[in-house]
């Protein structure tokens, strides 16, 4: 996808997490929001994918170990 495309998209996150709190977002949304504060300028999207598809959850990625997560 374009860069272009995700112009944005951290913002947008932002906004609608401050407008509906983290009810309204699909667990990798909500992994999404807390990376964009840990890895500035990149599409955190196909990283949080990843995570819950190995983890299984939030609480899986939180739960789990620096090891783990290397």
């Amino acid at each position: 996808m374009p860069e272009h495309e995700h112009k944005g998209h951290r913002q947008r996150l932002r906004n609608r997490f401050l407008s509906s709190s983290l009810a309204s977002f699909a667990p990798h949304e909500v992994l999404e929001l807390l990376l964009s504060y840990c890895i500035p300028q990149s599409n955190v999207n196909p990283l949080a994918h990843r995570l819950i598809d190995r983890f299984g959850s939030v609480a899986g990625v939180l739960d789990a170990t620096p090891e783990e997560l290397q």
